[in-house]
């Protein structure tokens, strides 16, 4: 999958009634609360409890008349979401979202289509991927997910390379991924204060970077999260991320005025990731 980046980088819910969600402030850097209608649909609200962002990286988010995450646009991909009526969805053979991925190239024939089935939390608990050039399948895909009691993720296998990635928590954060694939494999630590950041740094946006800040390939799944369907975020904003041991990344998170991150930088890299709230 293209990575959506500024620069460099790219790197549902089911409630039981309407739920309200009002900004803290009036400061136009403060996401704007909403009304959303619930029911038995899809709520990216129960993910992002402090409001939604309006774009990540060079993606922008675009929702419907519920409050849901209808489309996901960047430079490189336009991402869709469809969202099957569950009030009357009788069968759990058929998928309750359909999330679709085509390049945004009017030149460009590759589609996926991803077929995502919930659990009862509202939660990804798989997905039947097809990917498609110029109409004919050429890949098919599986993905398979499992959830802690707080409703973050725990276990993310893909079917196709039989890759499992394994997540340990504490204290709400993420403090260790593993994945191993065919005897390999990789483990990072992740850590939230490190010798320029003494106290961790809450996480007010409910953001989670996968690849970038956490050491997850989580690839073009990565896009069901911002729809609020792939569990909820970690408590801190990660600062510090060590591969096997010995490479180690710092991330530098620039906050607004309210306390939303606007950048994160890696390193004494250049380039930012980017966030409008």
């Amino acid at each position: 999958m293209k990575k959506i980046i500024t620069m460099a980088y790219l790197s549902a819910a089911v409630l039981g009634a309407t739920m309200t969600f009002t900004s803290c402030g009036s400061n136009n850097d403060e996401p704007k609360g909403e009304v959303v209608e619930t029911g038995t649909e899809v709520n990216p609200l129960r993910v992002f409890t402090g409001g939604m962002p309006a774009s990540f990286g060079d993606a922008t988010i675009l929702k419907n008349i519920k409050g849901q995450v209808s489309t996901i646009q960047s430079n490189h991909e336009i991402v869709t979401f469809e969202y099957k009526d569950m009030s009357t969805h009788a069968s759990e053979a058929q998928p309750q979202v359909v999330m679709t991925i085509k390049d945004n190239d009017e030149k460009a024939e590759l589609t996926r289509v991803c077929n995502l089935y919930l659990g009862k939390d509202g939660f990804v608990k798989h997905c039947d991927e097809t990917k498609m050039v110029e109409g004919s399948v050429t890949r098919k895909e599986t993905w398979d997910f499992t959830y802690n009691n707080d409703g973050q993720l725990l276990t993310m296998l893909r079917g196709r390379r039989n890759k499992k990635t394994t997540i340990k928590y504490q204290d709400g954060n993420i403090v260790e991924t593993t994945t191993t694939k065919a005897g390999y494999s990789n483990s990072y630590k992740i850590f939230y204060t490190s010798e320029s950041v003494l106290s961790p740094i809450v996480n007010k946006g409910c953001l989670m970077l996968f690849d970038y800040t956490l050491g997850i390939d989580m690839d073009e799944m990565e896009y069901a999260y911002y729809a609020g369907l792939l569990g909820k975020a970690t408590k801190n904003l990660p600062v510090k991320l060590v591969a096997n041991e010995n490479r180690i990344d710092n991330f530098t998170w620039t906050l607004n005025s309210n306390g939303y991150p606007i950048s994160s930088k890696r390193n004494l890299e250049f380039a930012s990731y980017s966030f409008e709230w």
